[in-house]
C-alpha cells in the first residue's frame, strides 16, 4: 500500500468520525425560545410526568375490568381418574337370601373414569358490582385529574428554574457592568492614594464595592449553572447533553390576569374523592342486599375398566346437566357490616368537607394571586426606575468628581446606593417572575 492510499484512508477515517461526533452533538442538544417550549418538552420526557400518564391507562383498564365482572363467567373441566383400588361397601345378607345379620362386600364403579364438562354463572341480581362499575369509572376520571395535578407540579418547577435561569442571566448582565465601572473606581482611588490625594478609608470602600460586584457576577454564573442542571433533571436529561436557553427576560413581560383561569386540579381531585367515596359508600351497603345467580353445567362421563382413552368404539358416554338459580343473603354477621357502613359515611362527609373547602380556597387563592401579581409588576416598575436612576445619579456625581465639584465620599456612596438598588430590583424581578409564570399555569388546561 503506497503512502498516498495510506493518506486518503486516514483521510476517510477522520472525516467519518467527524461526522459521527457531530450527529452525536446534535442529537444531545436541546433549545427552547419559551417556558412554554420546556413544558411541551417535560410532557413526553419527564418521569414523573410519564409514570402519571401509565397510571391513567390502568385506571382505563380498571374500568374496563369492572365491565367484564358484570359477564358471565365461564369455566371448563376435563378430569381423568385411575382408581387404583375400589372402594367397599357392604351390603345386607338378606337381599341374596343369606341369614339375618349377615353382610357381604361389593365394590360398585370401574377402575378408568374421563370427565368433561362446561359450566356458567352469572349474578342476575347484583347491586355491589354496579357500583364498582360507578366507582372504577370514577377512578378513571379522577386519574386524569391526579395527571393535571402532577403535571401542575411539575410545570411549576420546571419554571422555577427556567426564570431562575433567565433571572441570573440578567444579573449577570447587571453585574458585569458594575463590576466594570467598580474596577474602574478603585484603580482610579488607587492611584491617588499612591500620590497621597486621597486616604486609606476611600481605598478600603472602592475596594468593597468592586468586590461586592464581583461577587454578585460569580454567584449570578454558577446560579445559572445550577439551574440548568435541575432543568435537566425535570428533562430526564444527562449531566453531558447541552441546554441551551434562547430567551431573555423582555422589558414589556406580562401576563393578562383579565384572562378567565381553568378549573384547578386539586379541587377536580376532591371532588373525584368525594364521589369515590360515595360510591364505595353505596356499594358497601349492598352487602344488605341478597344476591341472585343464575348457573348451568352439563357434562359427559366415560367409565372403563381398560385403559382405553377415547377411543374405544363400543364407549357410552354418560350425560348429565343442570341450571340453577342461586339467593344468597348474608342476614346477620354480627354488627360490623352496620358499624362499617356508618364508618364509609362519616368518610363522604369528610370528603364532601374537603371538596367545599377546596372550593373555598381556590376562590381566594386565585384573587390573591391576582393581587400579588399586580403588585409585584407595580413594585419592579418603581424598583427599574430607581435603580436607572441611581445609576445615572452615580454618572452625574461622577462627572462632578472629575470636574473637582464633587468629593470622592460623595462618588463611593453614589455607586453603594446604586449597588443597593440593584439588588432591591433583582428581588422585585424574582418576585414578579413567580407570579408570573403562576398565573400562566392557571390558564393552562392541564388535562
Amino acid at each position: 500500500m503506497d503512502t498516498k492510499t495510506v493518506q486518503d484512508m486516514y483521510r476517510r477515517i477522520w472525516i467519518i468520525t467527524g461526522l459521527l461526533l457531530s450527529a452525536v452533538a446534535a442529537k444531545a442538544q436541546v433549545a427552547f425560545s419559551s417556558v412554554e417550549d420546556v413544558w411541551r418538552y417535560a410532557d413526553e420526557h419527564n418521569i414523573s410526568l410519564r409514570m402519571a400518564k401509565y397510571d391513567a391507562r390502568k385506571a382505563e383498564l380498571g374500568r374496563a375490568q369492572s365491565y367484564g365482572a358484570l359477564l358471565p363467567q365461564v369455566s371448563a373441566l376435563g378430569s381423568y381418574t385411575d382408581n387404583l383400588s375400589l372402594q367397599t361397601t357392604l351390603l345386607p345378607g338378606e337381599i341374596i337370601g343369606g341369614p339375618k345379620g349377615t353382610y357381604f362386600p361389593v365394590q360398585f364403579g370401574q377402575q378408568f373414569i374421563y370427565t368433561g364438562s362446561v359450566a356458567a354463572q352469572m349474578d342476575v341480581l347484583n347491586l355491589q358490582s354496579w357500583f364498582n362499575v360507578q366507582t372504577a369509572r370514577i377512578n378513571a376520571e379522577m386519574s386524569k385529574d391526579s395527571l393535571a395535578y402532577t403535571k401542575k407540579n411539575i410545570y411549576q418547577q420546571i419554571a422555577t428554574q427556567y426564570y431562575g435561569v433567565l433571572l441570573m442571566s440578567e444579573a449577570e448582565r447587571l453585574a458585569q457592568r458594575s463590576a466594570v465601572t467598580a474596577d474602574s473606581v478603585f484603580q482610579s482611588v488607587s492611584n491617588k492614594y499612591s500620590t497621597g490625594t486621597v486616604n486609606k478609608a476611600s481605598v478600603d470602600v472602592a475596594q468593597i464595592n468592586k468586590e461586592k460586584a464581583e461577587q454578585t457576577l460569580i454567584t449570578a454564573r454558577y446560579q445559572i449553572r445550577t439551574a440548568k442542571n435541575n432543568l435537566k433533571i425535570l428533562l430526564d436529561l444527562s449531566l453531558n447533553d447541552s441546554l441551551v436557553i434562547n430567551d431573555n427576560l423582555k422589558p414589556g413581560m406580562s401576563a393578562d390576569i383579565a384572562g378567565a383561569f381553568t378549573e384547578d386540579p386539586a379541587i377536580k381531585l376532591a371532588y373525584n374523592a368525594m364521589r369515590v367515596s360515595m360510591a364505595q359508600y353505596k356499594a358497601y351497603n349492598m352487602l344488605f342486599v341478597p344476591t341472585l345467580s343464575v348457573a348451568y353445567n352439563t357434562a359427559q362421563q366415560l367409565n372403563q375398566n381398560k385403559f382405553e382413552p377415547l377411543d374405544h368404539p363400543n364407549d357410552q358416554w354418560f350425560a348429565a346437566q343442570y341450571w340453577s338459580l342461586k339467593l344468597s343473603w348474608n342476614i346477620f354477621s354480627g354488627g360490623s357490616r352496620y358499624y362499617q357502613s356508618r364508618r364509609n359515611k362519616i368518610g363522604v362527609e369528610e370528603r364532601k368537607l374537603q371538596y367545599e373547602s377546596a372550593m373555598n380556597q381556590s376562590v381566594i387563592n386565585d384573587e390573591n394571586l391576582r393581587l400579588n401579581y399586580q403588585k409585584s409588576a407595580a413594585l419592579l416598575e418603581k424598583a427599574r426606575n430607581i435603580m436607572e436612576l441611581s445609576f445615572d445619579n452615580y454618572g452625574h456625581i461622577s462627572n462632578k468628581y472629575d470636574e473637582g465639584l464633587s468629593s470622592l465620599d460623595d462618588r463611593l456612596y453614589a455607586f453603594t446606593d446604586y449597588i443597593n438598588y440593584q439588588n432591591q430590583y433583582l428581588n422585585s424581578l424574582s418576585d414578579m417572575l413567580v407570579q408570573l409564570y403562576q398565573v400562566k399555569l392557571r390558564q393552562l388546561d392541564l388535562r
